[in-house]
């Protein structure tokens, strides 16, 4: 339920307060760097285990049959 003391904020006041958030806003984003994608930060991620060496065989051998084809 809406609370009757409080003034009721005008149409340009609302307006006023969402400017400013959407340039707030804005300016975080734009503000915002992409991350380098570099093979290098990805070859390793990956730790040698038996599962991981599953995962790579069954890649592998998915990619020879769907070549073969």
């Amino acid at each position: 339920m809406a609370d009757v003391t409080q003034p009721i904020p005008s149409l340009e006041e609302r307006f006023a307060q969402l400017e400013k958030q959407f340039a707030d806003l804005r300016a975080e984003v734009l503000g915002l760097q992409p991350r380098a994608k570099d093979w290098r930060r990805t070859v390793g991620m990956m730790p040698d285990d038996e599962i991981s060496r599953s995962a790579a065989r069954l890649g592998r051998d998915w990619r020879d049959q769907a070549n073969a084809e």
